[in-house]
């Protein structure tokens, strides 16, 4: 098993070369399962979730142990609802290969198209990074990286970003000036900026 210890660069580049062997051969189960430990080592959900993406399509009913065995790696990675539709297709045929459980990591499924603007532009992991980012910039007092948050939050629909760092700066008794006040009206009426 892949140590969470080795340094991301070292991951990202495995993670690469199994991508590549997998291109060669998409029902190598090796491959598949190494490619999934590598995804393990970095940071975030969506890693994760692509490389299983990825089983799930390359693999049929057949694969089944396989399957299971690497939602079991996975599933502490990733969330409830995601783990349980992984769950439900374990003994099932190949997954399509555009599919709402790939991720930009994917490199044999592919996102549909019917999933938020915000899903399709960054993840769970960017909206939370960004959120993080965002309250820091607030307390700072820095002004350039509020607005680009917010300019982000608009133009990507990220309403989830901009929840968790209103929701955080309001919880920490901040007053938030007014063009916060105004994103999230645009938010809520699905408005954009540009």
């Amino acid at each position: 098993m892949v140590s969470n210890a080795r340094p991301e660069p070292a991951a990202r580049l495995s993670l690469r070369r199994q991508a590549r062997r997998l291109l060669r051969d998409p029902r190598d189960a090796q491959a598949h399962l190494e490619r999934l430990r590598w995804a393990l080592a970095l940071p975030g959900s969506e890693p994760v979730q692509g490389a299983l993406a990825d089983v799930y399509v390359a693999l049929d009913e057949t694969f089944g142990p396989l399957k299971r065995q690497a939602l079991r790696l996975a599933r502490e990675r990733l969330a409830a609802h995601v783990a349980r539709s992984f769950e439900a297709q374990v003994e099932g045929a190949a997954l399509a290969r555009i599919t709402p459980l790939a991720t930009r990591w994917s490199v044999l499924a592919r996102p549909s198209a019917n999933m938020t603007t915000r899903a399709r532009r960054c993840s769970v992991d960017d909206s939370r990074s960004l959120a993080a980012a965002a309250v820091a910039a607030f307390e700072a007092q820095d002004r350039a990286a509020q607005q680009a948050f917010l300019e982000h939050c608009v133009t990507c629909h990220d309403n989830l970003a901009f929840m968790l760092a209103r929701r955080a700066l309001l919880r920490a008794g901040a007053v938030l000036p007014p063009e916060w006040e105004a994103v999230s009206q645009q938010l809520e009426q699905g408005e954009d900026l540009r």
